[in-house]
Parts: structure tokens; C-alpha cells; sequence
């Protein structure tokens, strides 16, 4: 599950944005269907997608590979891996939004959910108990 600002899961699931960026390197198997968690003050399930690849770059490898594909300013590529040598980039494909948004107490009632930092690793079963949840 990746938990994403508002602006950037609207961007994965309009196909705007096919690279995440993240500081440190996740231990996952690819590809793999991660679930789009949008936090506040969405603080919902809004999508699904599939992190097709994995890679590590120099920074500024990473930006002129992924730059465009990522729906930051460079300024904020910049801030984001201030004091990072390298950063990772997950590859994303398939996005697809939900029929509707599954709010977090739906989320909680569910699978006793709780909003990761930044990605959290959801097993198949509590996978499907997320995107079962009713409002």
C-alpha cells in the first residue's frame, strides 16, 4: 500500500504520474498490485496499480530518466531527496480508480487499518478485506 498525498494519487490514477518516488528502497517483489491510500483530508482507498519495476539512481540520474514522469517541480524532486546520493523510483502501470473511495473508518472496521507513513506491506487476504470495505 502506498499512502500518497491527495494530489499525487489523482495523478497516478489520471496517468500523469508513472514513477513514486521514495527515499529508501522497498522490499517488494515486482510487479505487484499496490493499493493507493490518499491521505488527509481525503483519508481514503482510492486506487489500485501495479509497480511494475524497481530501480536506483543517482539523484540527478534519477531526475533526467524519471524527472517528467513523476508530476513534481524539480524543485521538489530536489527537496524530497535533499541529502540522498541516490533515490529509488517504483514504476507504476495499470492505474485504476475505484467505483468509489473507501473511506478510513470503513478501512478500520475492515482490517483494523491504520494510514502508513509511506508504504505498508498488506498481505492478500487483508487486501481483499480493504477493497471489500463498504462506507
Amino acid at each position: 500500500m502506498l499512502s500518497l498525498k491527495p494530489r499525487f494519487a489523482e495523478a497516478i490514477l489520471s496517468g500523469r504520474k508513472t514513477v513514486e518516488l521514495r527515499r529508501v528502497m522497498p522490499r517488494i517483489t515486482v510487479p505487484t498490485l499496490a493499493l493507493l491510500y490518499a491521505s488527509g483530508p481525503t483519508r481514503s482507498l482510492v486506487g489500485t496499480c501495479v509497480v511494475s519495476n524497481v530501480v536506483r539512481h543517482p539523484v540527478q540520474e534519477l531526475w533526467k530518466l524519471h524527472g517528467a514522469e513523476t508530476a513534481l517541480s524539480r524543485s521538489e524532486f530536489s527537496s524530497y531527496l535533499a541529502g540522498r546520493d541516490e533515490g529509488v523510483a517504483l514504476l507504476l502501470e495499470q492505474a485504476n480508480r475505484l467505483p468509489a473511495p473507501i473511506p478510513l473508518p470503513a478501512l478500520r472496521r475492515a482490517a483494523a487499518f491504520r494510514p502508513p507513513q509511506s508504504i505498508a506491506y498488506v498481505g492478500n487476504e487483508r487486501r481483499e478485506r480493504l477493497l471489500a470495505a463498504t462506507p
